[in-house]
């Protein structure tokens, strides 16, 4: 975790997602905090990060600790889709 933590605090979009992803499944040692991936792939996303649109239209559109917003949820996939994210 520590080689995670300073490429997220250079701004790399990439371990900033990897890091929201592993506080939305609680895995490598980080309690499950989806209120925190959130933020983490809010950030990601903005900087450029495919994986971060996709986990944010997940939790939008399922509502999972955010309000339900499906509409909001699609963008985030589309957004991943059209720039190449396959899942």
């Amino acid at each position: 975790l520590a080689m995670i933590y300073k490429r997220v605090d250079k701004g790399d979009a990439e371990a900033i997602s990897f890091l929201g992803n592993n506080y939305y499944h609680g895995s490598l040692g980080l309690a499950k905090d989806i209120r925190r991936a959130r933020e983490l792939w809010t950030e990601a996303a903005e900087l450029g990060s495919l994986d971060a649109h996709f986990g944010l239209g997940r939790i939008y559109y399922i509502g999972n600790d955010a309000k339900e917003d499906k509409p909001r949820g699609i963008h985030h996939w589309q957004q991943a889709a059209m720039k190449g994210h396959v899942s």
